[in-house]
């Protein structure tokens, strides 16, 4: 059995230097952006902020400060665990390398300067910063892609694939390609490590069924995207963008994805475990019309699920998935606090849109 127990112990003491709710609330009643930095420096941000303000101010001293600290207190999450106990938690880090390699060939295929791109990127993952950013300095992601070969990283194969299989492909096929591969390699580890029976496994079938769920409602949102489907790729079924498979068969997503209402997709997706958050998304989707809504339920099951790994899997990788899941939620709640107090919002309305774990 894996040896958990030194990482850990190290996370629950990490856990505990999380903001309370109250906590954020209070970051919430800052008077402006400024006082919401020297709020934020009286609270275990204090080092990123200061460090962050020598640079810059307001907006974008949050943002670094933000930025910084998840790098730093995820980054190094990887160390506190060895051998097969590792290689489990480099599959959650993996998810960062998606992320930056995606980010990059997106701000590649626009033209993005180099700067912009870099200071999006997350480097907790097996890629470092001063990798990434040679990368991202490159002109194009065919360039991109052609480094990655030549420096045998693992990570371009599927775009390499991709890019034989579709000539002149476009950065979302090469974005389907990551993900797909992603998910496929994770499950063939957990397969010879765990026999697809832990956390870990149900969590990325969760992650699987959850981008499913979002671009089959989307679908059925816009109906004329399937137009667009078939001029980019030639075909119609909504499948071919399926990551996985996750617990939902794709035949069900495809059949909510032929619908021309999102409540006739919701209807169609009953009986999945997403149900109660589809439903709840979808009375909130009727007053707004906005997808997002029904996305943040969706997202909200998530963070209840692997939040609540911590007592339902305390010896395990639950524990790495439930301070990833905390982490990254609070750094996102912060975000949030700021872009309201910097618009001006009052305190309730920023309240009323935390988003944590009950």
């Amino acid at each position: 059995m894996p040896d958990y127990d030194y990482g850990n112990a190290r996370l629950h003491v990490m856990k505990s230097r999380l903001l309370a709710r109250r906590e954020l609330e209070a970051l919430a009643e800052a008077d402006g952006l400024d006082g919401l930095i020297a709020a934020l420096v009286k609270t275990v941000y204090q080092k990123p902020v200061e460090a962050a303000l020598t640079r810059t101010i307001g907006m974008p001293c949050i943002d670094e400060a933000l930025r910084n600290d998840l790098v730093s207190t995820v980054g190094r999450i990887g160390g506190f665990y060895k051998e097969s106990a590792g290689k489990m938690v480099a599959i959650i880090l993996r998810a960062y390398d998606i992320h930056n390699l995606k980010a990059i060939l997106r701000g590649l295929s626009k033209d993005v300067p180099a700067g912009d791109i870099i200071a999006i990127l997350l480097p907790i993952g097996e890629l470092s910063l001063s990798m990434l950013r040679e990368f991202a300095r490159l002109n194009t992601p065919r360039e991109a892609i052609d480094l990655m070969a030549s420096m045998r990283l693992s990570f371009a194969r599927p775009l390499v694939n991709v890019r034989a299989e579709i000539p002149g492909a476009e950065t979302f096929e090469m974005e389907l390609a990551l993900d797909k591969w992603y998910y496929n390699e994770a499950r063939q580890i957990l397969r010879s490590e765990t026999g697809m029976t832990d956390a870990l496994s149900y969590a990325l079938t969760l992650e699987a069924d959850l981008a499913n769920v979002l671009t089959v409602l989307r679908f059925a949102h816009s109906p004329n995207e399937s137009g667009l489907l078939r001029d980019k790729l030639g075909v119609d079924d909504p499948a071919h963008l399926f990551i996985g498979p996750g617990r939902i068969s794709y035949e069900q997503l495809a059949n909510a994805g032929r619908q021309d209402t999102v409540a006739s997709a919701v209807e169609t997706l009953s009986g999945t475990f997403f149900e109660a958050a589809l439903r709840r998304g979808l009375e909130i989707y009727a007053r707004s019309n906005r997808l997002s809504d029904i996305e943040k339920q969706l997202k909200q099951y998530r963070l209840q699920w692997l939040a609540g790994q911590f007592k339902r899997d305390p010896l395990g990788i639950g524990v790495v998935l439930g301070y990833i899941a905390l982490k990254v939620n609070e750094i996102r709640n912060i975000n949030w606090i700021a872009q309201g107090v910097g618009l001006g919002l009052k305190a309730d309305a920023i309240r009323s849109e935390l988003e944590t774990v009950s």
